[in-house]
């Protein structure tokens, strides 16, 4: 059975809703902290089903609510001109969930996630379940002790006195900002009980010191302090706009800075793609044409078994290149087998010219390298050095802690002309543009080696 899709959850949230409002209203019922649970519920749900993280989750959650409430209290005067009172609560609650639904998927659409794999995302539950539960602590004390005292005339005048203040809203911003910082610095911070620790501290503190500069009217001063009543108005009130203005800063910085991963992550694969087909560019005629060489050597010394035997495995080769040709990183073990087949071919050109000696760590196997990286560097032997029975080619391939070293002894060809390392080269573009990394390259008067990053 396949599981509902967030649409479908929506949907479902949206009716139950509708559903806990009437119900409520016939056994005549608080639904406030059903409606919470429900709400705070369904954007959890689609939060985890969208691979959000921590901070994500816990965003959405508080601007969910803050969002419910506004658009349920103005859009009941908005509706109460359409609807009937009775059923006034539970369209409005109904259409509510489906905008907030939908707003937090087409958020967590916007700005991607990871995989809802619970491998995941269920080490972070019980931080998740703990700032759920603290979120409706907070509801029940504001609906159980503050509501009478936070009358829509307090609320309103306290609004007005925290944006009438300059300072306060400077406080506010900066310290959030601030924090943030410090949050993606820390790694504590950045914990599931430290983020949720954390966000609770410095929700309070700056409350509370925002609620001091509006209640005695610094920078300007004052002679009257607030009353005790006043000061929970205006702190409740400083709380709710703290969290609003971190909800919005947490939501941009993670989008500006999802969007530059996404767009780094583009351009380094472009940029890898680019520089792989150029070096896909110039390996495959020269291993043509040394190849074609190779076999037209050997029709003219009319080898014709020996000839079939080497375009077969000159095909297994290409064959191995056009199989991978859309990935510029293979396991190591697979190169490995390619380079086998292609000492094989060079076998046949220069019989018992050279010597190829492995020595490959077992878990290095499965780690990756640039394709064909391994047989530009056999062929740039090959190339430069003089290949003769009398002076054999001596290649070692062996691993080095996290690198995979091609070492040749050198006896260059007297005829040969200076190298223009394109191969090399390339080989280094390759490393750096993909894990930021460069080859090693390590010359004396009797070997060359090469050494290249194991990703």
């Amino acid at each position: 059975m396949k599981s509902p899709t967030c649409s479908s959850i929506i949907h479902i949230f949206a009716v139950t809703h509708a559903v806990i409002v009437l119900l409520c209203g016939l056994l005549n019922m608080s639904d406030e902290l059903i409606l919470t649970v429900a709400t705070v519920s369904m954007i959890a749900i689609i939060a985890i089903r969208k691979g959000q993280g921590l901070g994500i989750i816990a965003a959405s959650v508080i601007a969910g609510n803050i969002l419910g409430f506004i658009i349920g209290t103005y859009g009941a005067v908005l509706l109460a001109n359409f609807i009937p009172t009775p059923a006034l609560h539970a369209v409005t609650s109904f259409v509510t969930t489906e905008i907030i639904g939908f707003g937090m998927l087409l958020l967590y659409k916007s700005i991607g996630g990871r995989s809802s794999n619970t491998t995941i995302w269920m080490p972070h539950m019980l931080p998740i379940v703990i700032m759920l539960v603290l979120l409706l602590l907070i509801r029940i004390v504001y609906t159980k002790v503050f509501g009478e005292i936070l009358s829509e005339e307090a609320v309103n005048t306290s609004i007005k006195l925290l944006l009438g203040n300059s300072l306060a809203i400077i406080i506010l911003i900066c310290c959030n900002i601030i924090y943030l910082i410090a949050n993606n610095r820390y790694s504590w911070l950045s914990s599931p009980f430290g983020y949720v620790a954390g966000l609770i501290m410095e929700t309070v503190i700056i409350a509370l010191s925002t609620a001091l500069i509006i209640g005695y009217n610094l920078p300007f001063g004052t002679d009257t302090p607030f009353s005790e009543i006043t000061f929970v108005q205006i702190f409740s009130v400083a709380i709710i706009a703290n969290l609003i203005i971190y909800v919005v800063m947490v939501l941009i910085s993670y989008v500006y800075q999802t969007r530059n991963r996404i767009e780094t992550e583009q351009e380094k694969r472009r940029l890898a793609q680019f520089q792989y087909n150029i070096l896909k560019q110039q390996v495959d005629p020269h291993f043509l044409f040394n190849s074609l060489n190779i076999l037209n050597g050997l029709i003219e010394e009319q080898k014709s078994a020996e000839a079939s035997e080497y375009v077969r495995k000159l095909a297994a080769l290409y064959r191995y290149m056009l199989q991978n040709e859309n990935e510029h990183l293979v396991v190591l073990h697979e190169e490995l087998d390619f380079i086998d087949k292609y000492t094989d071919l060079l076998e046949v050109r220069f019989p018992a010219c050279f010597v190829v000696e492995k020595s490959i760590d077992s878990a290095a196997k499965n780690r990756y390298v640039v394709q064909c990286s391994l047989q530009v560097l056999i062929e740039n032997a090959f190339k430069h050095n003089i290949v003769r029975a009398e002076q054999p080619l001596h290649i070692s391939i062996f691993t080095e802690g996290d690198y995979i070293v091609v070492r040749n002894n050198l006896q260059p060809k007297t005829s040969s002309t200076d190298s223009t390392k394109v191969g090399l080269k390339n080989i280094s573009k390759q490393y750096v543009g993909a894990i930021g990394q460069d080859i090693i390259i390590n010359s004396t008067d009797t070997i060359f080696e090469v050494k290249l990053p194991l990703i």
